[in-house]
């Protein structure tokens, strides 16, 4: 993480998982739906593999993927680099190595573990387990901040003050978690941890430009006050923006609702004619079924009272 791209790779995905909850909680909203973490409909194996996976919670996919991909990053990229060790055994001291990695490598590892807690939760228990899906996220965002807290290390004043702001973040998304453990219903605490999810997105990407390619060229000098002032001015900025997205997002999303009740209405009118006319041509059919039958009837009568006729003149 102590590079651009180690910025710039959470950032994208704290972003994307922001703006996803925010379409995710603006349309149940929508649609009148108050349960935050409602029973999903269990795969059947016999419908095959392809079933099965329709069945998996994207959020908890994306946090495995992710994750993941994190961990390997830190380890192995650039390709050809190896850090997946803490000691040496050359060294006679055993002095610890890699402590940065190590530290990043154990707050993605939370999330991607929050990750597929959420998919055996949901694929495969009995019973979707609620409550042990938002601890292993609330646990995830507490590792953080507290990995954070003491990630500050050695550093200048920017990278520390940059770095400081996101542990408000971070902390701030945790207590709103808390309370949800107790209120998973409220739709208040639904849109404040997603602006702030969002938030932390946004506030990487930034972060990632202001330690490691300012757009002057020229590396953030921490001994000049003003930089470390305009630092918490841009972090200001960064939630009135996400906010104004948040709101953006809903507004899109009422749009596309209104769109889908429209086409679902127009749906259901053309369904109607056609079960309208499929009933008059029913009845129709019917009638002349109905019809035949009679006229059968009428001609077997007919024939027998003959045959009686002819036996009485004989």
């Amino acid at each position: 993480m102590g590079t651009f791209i180690g910025h710039i790779s959470p950032g994208l995905a704290f972003l994307s998982f922001g703006i996803f909850f925010a379409f995710r909680f603006s349309w149940m909203v929508l649609n009148g739906e108050r349960i935050q973490y409602a029973e999903r409909r269990k795969p059947k194996m016999q419908l095959g593999f392809r079933s099965f996976l329709c069945t998996l919670p994207v959020d908890g996919v994306l946090k495995v993927i992710y994750g993941t991909l994190a961990v390997m990053a830190e380890f192995f990229y650039p390709p050809g680099v190896n850090k997946f060790y803490f000691y040496l055994r050359e060294d006679a001291d055993f002095q610890f190595r890699n402590p940065n990695e190590w530290q990043h490598v154990t707050m993605y590892g939370y999330f991607a573990f929050s990750g597929w807690v959420d998919i055996v939760s949901q694929t495969c228990l009995p019973r979707r387990l609620v409550l042990l899906e938002h601890v292993g996220i609330t646990v995830a965002f507490y590792i953080t901040t507290l990995l954070l807290k003491f990630h500050m290390h050695g550093k200048e004043e920017v990278e520390n003050r940059v770095h400081t702001l996101l542990l408000l973040t971070c902390f701030l998304t945790s207590l709103i978690l808390t309370a949800e453990i107790w209120k998973p219903n409220y739709r208040q605490l639904w849109f404040s941890k997603t602006c702030l999810v969002m938030i932390q997105g946004t506030w990487l990407l930034h972060a990632a430009f202001i330690l490691y390619r300012p757009p002057t060229g020229k590396r953030w000098d921490s001994t000049n006050m003003a930089n470390l002032m305009f630092l918490t001015n841009f972090y200001c900025w960064h939630v009135a923006v996400n906010a104004l997205l948040l709101a953006a997002i809903f507004g899109l999303t009422t749009l596309l609702y209104r769109l889908h009740l429209r086409s679902k209405r127009h749906g259901d009118l053309l369904k109607g004619k056609y079960l309208l006319g499929w009933n008059g041509v029913k009845e129709r059919y019917d009638e002349l079924q109905k019809l035949t039958r009679n006229g059968e009837e009428e001609e077997e009568e007919e024939e027998a009272q003959e045959k009686r006729l002819q036996e009485e003149v004989l």
